[in-house]
C-alpha cells in the first residue's frame, strides 16, 4: 500500500472502531434494560470472533463451540459489571479466555507443567526477529501448531495480539497482568518460535543433502 494512502485507511479504521464501540455501548444499554434482542446484536457480531479464539485455544472444535456459548451467558449475566466506557470485546474476551483456562486445566494439567518446564530451559537467540514478521512469513498451519504447543500464558497472548488483533493493554486486560508481562509473553513466544523454525529449516536442508 502506498505511503500516502496509509493515514486515509487509519482514519477509516479508526472510524469503524468508534462506531462499534458506539453500537456495542447502545447494545448493552438496552439489554440492561430488558431488551434481548440487543443482547443477539453482540452475539451476532461477536461470535465468529470468540470462537476463532476459543477454537484456538482449546483446539477442539466442539470444546470451542461450548466455550462461546458459556462466555456469551456468563457475559449477559455479568452485564451489570460491565464498564461501558470501556471497549466491550476485551471484556468478553477475557471471560472466554478465563473459561478456557478452566477447561484447560481440567483436561491437561500435566500437559501444560511440561509445556512450561520445556519454556524454561530452552536456550534460544537473543536476536531473534519480531514474531510479526515470522507470521507473515509463515501463514502455513504447520506454523500456527508451533504456536498451540507454546505454553499457555504465551500462546494466549500470541493469539491475542497477533490473530484477535488486540493491543497491548487490551491483552494485558484479558490476561489480568501489565502491559510489561504480556511484551514479556511475547518476547518469549517470538524465541521459541524462532527456534522451532529454524530447527525445522536445518532438518528439511539435511534431507535435501542426503537426497543428493
Amino acid at each position: 500500500m502506498p505511503a500516502r494512502n496509509r493515514p486515509v485507511s487509519k482514519a477509516i479504521a479508526k472510524g469503524e472502531a468508534l462506531s462499534q464501540a458506539s453500537n456495542d455501548r447502545n447494545s448493552v444499554l438496552a439489554a440492561r434494560g430488558g431488551d434481548r434482542s440487543a443482547f443477539g446484536n453482540l452475539v451476532t457480531s461477536y461470535q465468529r470472533r470468540l470462537f476463532s479464539l476459543s477454537l484456538m485455544l482449546l483446539r477442539e472444535p466442539s470444546d470451542a463451540e461450548d466455550n462461546t456459548q458459556d462466555a456469551f451467558v456468563r457475559a449477559f449475566m455479568c452485564l451489570e459489571q460491565y464498564d461501558v466506557g470501556r471497549p466491550f470485546y476485551p471484556w468478553l474476551a477475557t471471560i472466554a479466555v478465563r473459561l478456557a483456562q478452566t477447561r484447560l486445566g481440567r483436561r491437561a494439567r500435566d500437559v501444560k507443567h511440561k509445556l512450561q518446564d520445556a519454556d524454561q530451559n530452552l536456550e534460544v537467540d537473543e536476536k531473534a526477529d519480531a514474531l510479526g514478521d515470522l507470521l507473515e512469513a509463515e501463514r502455513s498451519e504447520s506454523l500456527w501448531n508451533k504456536v498451540s504447543t507454546l505454553p499457555a500464558s504465551q500462546r494466549t497472548a500470541v493469539l491475542l495480539y497477533y490473530r484477535q488483533d488486540m493491543k497491548i493493554n487490551e491483552v494485558a486486560q484479558v490476561l489480568g497482568v501489565t502491559g510489561g508481562t504480556v511484551k514479556t509473553l511475547l518476547f518469549r513466544a517470538r524465541r521459541k518460535l524462532k527456534v522451532s523454525i529454524a530447527l525445522k529449516d536445518a532438518s528439511q536442508s539435511q534431507d535435501q543433502e542426503e537426497l543428493q
